[in-house]
C-alpha cells in the first residue's frame, strides 16, 4: 500500500512533473497544495514568516521553493485548486495528436488495425524503430491509455535498444517487473490528466497478493512518466543520442 500511496501522492500534483512531486513528498508527504510565493500572491495570499519553504528542481535552472497552502494565509482558493481532478471527462484530442506525432520523431509508428475487443493493442520491435498497434474499435480515452502503456515499454527498453541506443536494453529484466513499471506509468500519466484507467486496479491486485515488490526501477517509472507527460505538449524534445 505505500507504494501505491506515493503514485496517489504523486497525481496530487499535476503542474509538478512526477520526479518534483516525488521530491515534495521526501520533504512533507503532508501537504496540500504546492505553490511559489509569486504563484500564491496571485490567489492573495502571503508566505507565513518563518514558514518552511520545499525545494522543487527547474530545468536547466537552480532549484525553486515553494510553500504549502498551510504555511500561507489570505483569501480562500477556488475548488479547482484543493481539488484538481473535480472536472473529469475525456481526453483533450490535441494531447493524443501530439503524442502520435511525438512519437514518430522517436522512430514509433502508431497504426490502427480490426482486432477482438478484449485487445486493446500491443507494440513491438522492427528494423526501423518501434511500432504500436490499437485496437481501432476503442475510443479515444481507451487508445491513449494503450499509447502511454506501450511507450512506457519502450523506453524503460522492455522491448530492448535500438541502433541510436537512445533507450537502454532492459528487456532481460522479469515479465512481472515489466508490467508492474508499465502501469505504474500508465497509472501516472491518465490520472494527471484526469483520465481513470484499470492500472489502479492492476497495482492494487498485485500489492494485495504479494508481501513485497519486486525490484522495478522507479527512476524509470518517473523519468519515463515526464517523458510521456511532455509528448502529449508542442514543448517535447526527442532525446539526444547517446554517444
Amino acid at each position: 500500500t505505500d507504494y501505491l500511496n506515493l503514485l496517489n501522492f504523486i497525481n496530487r500534483f499535476p503542474k509538478l512533473s512526477p520526479f518534483n512531486a516525488f521530491l515534495i513528498h521526501t520533504q512533507n508527504p503532508g501537504v496540500q497544495v504546492v505553490l511559489s510565493a509569486l504563484q500564491w500572491a496571485a490567489y492573495k495570499r502571503v508566505v507565513n514568516e518563518y514558514a518552511r519553504p520545499l525545494v522543487i528542481l527547474v530545468p536547466f535552472g537552480p532549484v525553486n521553493f515553494v510553500y504549502d497552502i498551510a504555511d500561507t494565509s489570505g483569501e480562500p482558493v477556488p475548488d479547482y485548486l484543493m481539488h484538481p481532478f473535480l472536472t473529469q471527462g475525456d481526453l483533450d484530442p490535441s494531447v493524443y495528436q501530439l503524442t502520435i506525432s511525438n512519437s514518430q520523431r522517436e522512430n514509433i509508428s502508431i497504426i490502427e488495425n480490426a482486432m477482438q475487443k478484449s485487445s486493446a493493442g500491443f507494440a513491438k520491435k522492427d528494423k526501423n524503430g518501434f511500432k504500436i498497434v490499437l485496437n481501432k474499435s476503442y475510443g479515444l480515452n481507451e487508445k491513449y491509455s494503450t499509447i502511454v502503456h506501450e511507450l512506457a515499454h519502450i523506453f524503460c527498453g522492455h522491448l530492448g535498444s535500438i541502433n541510436s541506443g537512445k533507450w537502454q536494453d532492459r528487456s532481460h529484466v522479469d515479465h512481472q517487473i515489466k508490467e508492474i513499471e508499465a502501469e505504474s506509468i500508465s497509472y501516472l500519466v491518465c490520472n494527471r490528466l484526469g483520465l481513470k484507467t484499470s492500472s489502479d486496479s492492476y497495482l492494487a491486485g498485485y500489492i494485495s497478493e504479494n508481501d513485497t515488490m519486486p525490484p522495478i526501477s522507479f527512476d524509470s517509472v518517473l523519468t519515463v512518466s515526464f517523458i510521456i507527460e511532455q509528448m502529449g505538449s508542442s514543448k517535447y524534445k526527442p532525446k539526444a543520442k547517446k554517444e
